[in-house]
């Protein structure tokens, strides 16, 4: 009996392989869809999930300057401006020069900032339990580890 033929290879056909495994594209494609779940859960906060994780990398900040929040984002320094900017333009972040040096600006939370993050918390919990839920504990648990990995990495590539 003769083996079945397999089917010409295509640009079309390795294109799509490509896409099925590919890392980075897979991703991103994860990351839009938790980011759109995330959204929608924090809605009722009056926040985006990329306003809630700002705000919380702020309030956690052990370097409050710009670019000790664009390097622990794993951002450049203009692109975590603008972000800040936005924040600032809805008064949820204040932005000062340091003093002993003015290139430097330290970003801290306002009042009404820490407000919104202290009643958005619970809300981003229960939509962050129940986007885990729906991915399961494996899955998540793998996000979360691929990040560390990826930051050790990165860490020692810089040594």
């Amino acid at each position: 009996m003769a083996a079945p033929s397999q089917l010409p290879r295509t640009l079309r056909s390795d294109a799509t392989e490509a896409l099925a495994v590919d890392l980075g594209w897979c991703a991103r494609m994860a990351a839009r869809r938790i980011t759109g779940e995330m959204d929608k859960g924090l809605a009722a906060a009056g926040l985006t999930s990329a306003q809630f994780d700002l705000l919380c990398l702020i309030a956690s900040a052990p370097d409050d300057t710009l670019g000790g929040l664009a390097e622990r984002a794993g951002l450049n320094q203009s692109t975590m401006s603008r972000n800040v900017d936005m924040l600032v333009s809805a008064g949820l972040v204040e932005v000062a020069m340091v003093e002993d040096d003015r290139r430097r600006r330290a970003v801290w939370l306002t009042e009404t900032g820490a407000r919104r993050l202290a009643a958005a918390l619970p809300v981003w919990r229960a939509a962050h339990q129940a986007l885990a839920a729906k991915l399961g504990s494996v899955i998540s648990r793998n996000f979360v580890d691929a990040s560390v990995v990826l930051d050790a990495a990165e860490a020692a590539g810089r040594r």
